[in-house]
């Protein structure tokens, strides 16, 4: 497919979308990709889904209650990481079917190429339904097994669902959306290994996977756990899975590694020396990062006497400059750089939005102030040392989620006004707010979700 460089869009990513593409962008190609579906995917209706969740977390939950501590550790290691990534694939789920009941056109933001492999919210909530089946049915074995003593029989729970996992986005055969899977993990390896040309695929991608931080250095060490063995033996406090251990503060600089490379790669694809001071935001996590890791690696008075100050002056600054380009960068929202000198209150600027707004005024007021409040937050799932409050650590994880799910709707919004400020010929890819109607549409979202006709398996 001939391939041109266009102009700098959003994080100044080249352009890969083709010169004959503007009349494929008429019908979005998502609602028509539905070639393969998930096993098991028809008959099992919805209501049968959530019982059985529902049945699972309260067996998860009663269990722990009832077993030894060790095995209540053994439970966090091995689930506490796919909890989160499960959460952030229903939200993406969301975010897609808020797309498309407003007929924005997300999928303009990817290349054609990859465009023909996106799935649509129900689909994607198929998807969704069917691994946190297989985690959540692994999670409640796993704990009854633990809570009667048959350590044996749960031994086998762990290694089975992350082996069947990896197997269902692997497997090259043409069941369960196969595609889109390869696609998927392509791009997965695009990120990781960031050396080539920066699609919109991989910076978005890349960008939830420093989210999901937290959730990979867990799925690291519970790897570790799994081939070091025994498998129901917590590694706490040996070199090599244990809190001591290096590979937990490595787990958790690798996503934002890639990052740092995309921009350094853009920005020398394309002269943009914004992504220079992008690179330099995501380099501001390592210290976060390194400084947390000492805690095991020295003495208890010199972590309270010195490099826990460090690290939170660290976290600050790391929390401070991700703020700062949410805001003005990545939703184009002028606070900080407000020139008109309007005052909301207490000497705070007034923020000056776009002319043109998918979402109400107050909708962007809001997301600045939880944005700011989760940013804060995120600082908590970046250290290591914190770690050990697994409950806790969970909820902020799943925060975390949540505030990418809420940046992706301003994000993709940015993007679409810059194409089709761009391309005119693209036609309208971000309808106007309707009058009076505003934002309620997202409560209509969950609403008209539980009167999806597909059936979640």
């Amino acid at each position: 497919m001939e391939r041109h460089k266009g102009s700098l869009l959003g994080e100044g990513l080249l352009s890969t979308r083709g010169p004959a593409a503007a009349g494929e962008f008429r019908e979005s190609p998502v609602h028509a990709y539905s070639s393969t579906t998930w096993p098991l995917s028809y008959g099992v209706q919805k209501p049968l889904f959530f019982v059985w969740m529902g049945v699972c977390i309260c067996g998860i939950v009663a269990m722990l209650h009832s077993t030894v501590a060790d095995m209540v550790e053994l439970f966090y290691i091995y689930y506490q990481p796919l909890i989160p990534m499960l959460g952030m694939l229903w939200l993406w789920g969301i975010n897609v079917r808020f797309f498309e009941q407003r007929c924005i056109k997300y999928d303009v933001c990817f290349s054609v190429r990859d465009q023909k492999y996106l799935l649509t919210s129900r689909q994607i909530f198929q998807a969704a339904g069917l691994l946190s089946t297989l985690v959540m049915t692994s999670a409640a074995l796993f704990t009854y097994h633990c809570a009667y003593g048959h350590e044996k029989t749960a031994s086998f729970h762990p290694p089975l669902v992350y082996t069947v996992m990896a197997t269902l986005f692997l497997l090259p055969v043409n069941l369960a959306f196969k595609d889109t899977r390869l696609f998927f993990s392509s791009t997965f390896w695009r990120v990781v290994t960031p050396f080539r040309e920066v699609s919109w695929a991989d910076f978005l991608l890349a960008d939830i996977l420093t989210s999901l931080a937290k959730p990979l250095s867990d799925a690291e060490r519970a790897m570790c756990h799994l081939t070091s063995g025994p498998v129901m033996q917590p590694h706490t406090t040996d070199q090599l899975c244990g809190s001591s251990s290096m590979i937990i503060p490595l787990g958790l600089s690798l996503p934002y590694a890639w990052r740092f490379f995309q921009c350094i790669r853009v920005y020398t694809d394309t002269g943009n020396k914004a992504q220079l001071l992008n690179a330099l935001k995501y380099s501001t996590a390592f210290p976060v990062i390194i400084l947390s890791s000492m805690k095991y690696q020295v003495a208890s008075s010199d972590w309270v006497g010195f490099y826990k100050p460090l690290w939170l002056a660290a976290a600050c600054l790391n929390s401070a400059y991700s703020y700062f380009w949410d805001i003005e960068r990545d939703w184009e929202i002028s606070f900080f750089s407000n020139s008109t000198g309007e005052k909301v209150c207490a000497g705070i600027s007034k923020p000056v939005l776009r002319s043109e707004q998918q979402y109400p005024r107050l909708f962007y007021y809001y997301l600045m102030v939880s944005n700011l409040l989760l940013r804060l937050s995120w600082t908590y799932k970046l250290s290591p040392h914190l770690r050990r409050n697994h409950f806790t650590v969970l909820v902020f994880t799943l925060l975390e989620a949540g505030r990418r799910f809420q940046w992706i709707f301003v994000r993709i919004e940015v993007e679409l006004r810059k194409l089709q400020h761009q391309k005119p010929e693209l036609g309208q890819l971000v309808p106007a707010l309707p009058p009076k109607d505003g934002f309620p549409a997202m409560s209509k979202l969950v609403k008209n979700h539980n009167h999806l006709e597909t059936d979640i398996p």
